[in-house]
């Protein structure tokens, strides 16, 4: 860590002088850190607390001073704004407004210009919510009362999330505020025996993610040295701060006595149901982690022609991925290596980053299995900490990295370095002790094994190489562009960036084929059904409605959805703009009856038109199968 400069500041509010840290560039980005656990809901008291903690030099003495004094509340909260705005004053960039969450939920100084995918720290949907309100009432809920003629169950209850802080774990809990009478509707048609099975019901239905709380109290051995019923009433008193009348006296009047053991188990004398909170509880303690090793054949098998019902035009590419997935699963690889490494290159929108997802949703049965790393995001040196945890003596150091937490929690995941040319020297000194020996060691020198993990890598690396080709001038067939000068030209460019031991390191090098016109027509097909399936899917009052799609509107799409640089990024963009915006204003403004009434979509004089029809008169093609049920698909005309 660098020297730091110290400046001392006299506060106006106390006669106290604080000493204030001069933090540079680095040692701000190695603090940011610190907020990666809290998925980017952070709230202006945490982001003070941090401040102060991390800035004030003579912290100890100033809490001391302040202990000694007794300060009353008002005086106590301008005194902090004071202070907080001091250490802006010395570190400018500290100030929220220039700080921004990325979409790793990484907490970064902001660049000239914010990213896309970029919120500003203030901006984030928990910064205005005051963690330190004891009264149970924001003042967004407070003076409203339940509307109960639009409750039928525990899932049409709105709240409000509200940050606490649990000391025994060190952390922020997200809390659920409900709004007053709502305590009718949790607590109905329900009897509790002990207070333990009352308390532990409230945590259950109050406590947002619950599942993951639990399980990394269980990673981290807490149940193992203190007793669950603590555990669990220390969550209800923070439950009972927010929602004052989840109380269980207040109950226990209302139902008469009951009786009270002195010895109470958490777990036990709650009946299970099927909706009951508990039954979360229980299947996130009883979940076993997924294993490469335990996946069924028939996945394996199935994988290829699962994969090209999604992945359009790049059979090849998926034939080599598939390939050393198989050979992987019945042992014929390096047992202390992950399942396989892979680089993906090509042009811009041809399916790479796409792939790594259907690979997850197809092997693993869940997109969230995909762990992805933005490598523009760890092109300076020190960022690489973000992945595997700060060192010891840096602030975050014991909450561990971006990576190795993921892999911890899900050992067989699907790990995406999104744009691998671009991560830092320090990031491909970490892939390569993952290809070479299947693990990495995390920053509280924790071995995190990633013998279950298959690593992906894109590149568009090439790419600038096969236009220059495309572009030759000579005789014969100079210009051509030919699969032996495309591969050729993309090993030349991986050699130049790349040391060979990190090369010789992959399984494969898979290249992704730019994609043809009728390539093109089956992903707009794809998009198309896929709207269809999320009106079906969404449960609105349209769920109900025919949508038939004429061939038409593929060409229509593919005019304007198409770009040669982008390929088919820009496609989902074009669908919104074209079809989905409009239908949806011509469905709310022509109150369209589902029951009786279907829409054809088709394009005509260079317009989207849409057209309704009787139920009872079939249209042409309304019973077209997807295209990945056909036997062929003709390319359509222009």
């Amino acid at each position: 860590m660098n020297e730091r400069k110290i400046i001392e500041v006299a506060l106006q509010t106390i006669s106290f002088s604080i000493l204030i840290y001069q933090l540079s560039d680095e040692d701000i980005s190695d603090s940011l850190t610190y907020f990666t656990r809290e998925k980017g809901l952070i709230s202006k008291e945490l982001f003070y607390d941090f401040l102060i903690a991390t800035c004030v030099s003579n912290i100890s003495d100033f809490l001391s001073y302040l202990k000694h004094r007794g300060i009353e509340i008002d005086k106590l909260n301008k005194l902090r704004e004071e202070v907080v705005g001091n250490i802006i004053e010395v570190n400018p960039k500290l100030n929220p407004s220039k700080l921004v969450i990325n979409n790793n939920n990484v907490v970064k100084i902001k660049t000239t210009r914010k990213k896309a995918n970029e919120t500003i720290l203030v901006d984030n949907e928990h910064w205005g919510i005051n963690s330190y309100d004891h009264s149970g009432k924001s003042s967004e809920s407070s003076g409203k009362k339940l509307d109960m003629s639009k409750i039928n169950n525990l899932k049409d209850l709105q709240y409000t999330k509200v940050q606490k802080f649990w000391r025994r774990f060190g952390r922020y809990l997200v809390i659920k505020q409900f709004q007053e009478g709502a305590e009718e509707i949790i607590l109905s048609n329900k009897m509790f025996n002990t207070r333990t099975s009352f308390e532990q019901y409230i945590v259950t239905i109050c406590v947002d993610e619950i599942e993951d709380l639990f399980l990394q109290l269980d990673k981290t051995g807490v149940p193992s040295r203190v007793s669950p019923h603590i555990l669990i009433h220390e969550l209800y008193d923070l439950c009972k701060t927010v929602n004052p009348t989840l109380d269980f006296d207040v109950y226990k009047e209302s139902v008469g006595d009951i009786e009270e053991p002195t010895a109470i188990d958490p777990f036990e004398g709650i009946a299970q149901g099927e909706d009951d909170p508990e039954t979360i509880l229980n299947t996130a303690i009883k979940r076993q982690k997924k294993s490469f090793r335990a996946l069924d054949k028939q996945i394996l098998l199935d994988l290829k022609d699962n994969m090209e019902k999604k992945v359009i035009g790049q059979s090849k590419a998926i034939d080599n991925l598939v390939d050393a997935i198989q050979r992987a699963s019945i042992g014929l690889k390096d047992p202390e290596q992950p399942i396989g490494s892979f680089i993906f290159t090509g042009f811009s929108g041809v399916g790479k980053s796409y792939t790594a997802k259907i690979l997850a949703e197809e092997l693993v049965g869940d997109r969230n299995a995909l762990v992805t790393v933005d490598c523009s995001e760890y092109s300076a040196d020190h960022e690489y900490a973000k992945l595997i945890g700060a060192p010891n003596g840096y602030i975050g150091h014991e909450h561990g990295g971006y990576l190795t937490n993921a892999l911890k929690k899900n050992p067989f995941s699907i790990v995406l370095f999104d744009e691998i040319e671009k991560a830092s020297e320090k990031v491909y000194q970490l892939l390569l002790q993952i290809m070479d020996e299947g693990r990495l060691t995390d920053g509280k020198g924790k071995k995190v094994s990633f013998k279950d993990a298959i690593i992906i890598m894109t590149s568009n690396l090439g790419v600038d190489e096969t236009k220059r080709v495309e572009k030759t001038i000579g005789f014969g067939n100079a210009s051509e562009l030919t699969a032996d000068k495309h591969e050729k030209a993309i090993k030349d460019s991986l050699d130049k960036t790349f040391k060979p031991e990190f090369l010789n390191r992959l399984t494969a090098i898979i290249n992704f084929n730019t994609l043809s016109k009728s390539n093109y027509l089956k992903i707009i097909e794809l998009e198309l059904f896929k709207l269809l399936d999320y009106l079906k899917y969404n449960k609105t009052d349209y769920s109900n409605l025919n949508i038939v799609f004429d061939k038409s509107v593929y060409g229509y799409i593919y005019k304007r959805g198409i770009d040669a640089k982008l390929g088919a990024r820009p496609l989902q963009r074009t669908i919104e703009r074209e079809i989905s915006t409009p239908l949806a204003k011509k469905i709310l403004m022509e109150h369209i009856d589902s029951d009786t009434t279907g829409i054809i979509v088709k394009a005509f004089r260079n317009k989207i038109k849409f057209d309704t029809y009787e139920l009872e008169i079939d249209p042409e093609d309304i019973s077209k199968p997807p295209f990945y049920m056909h036997n062929s698909f003709k390319e359509q005309d222009e």
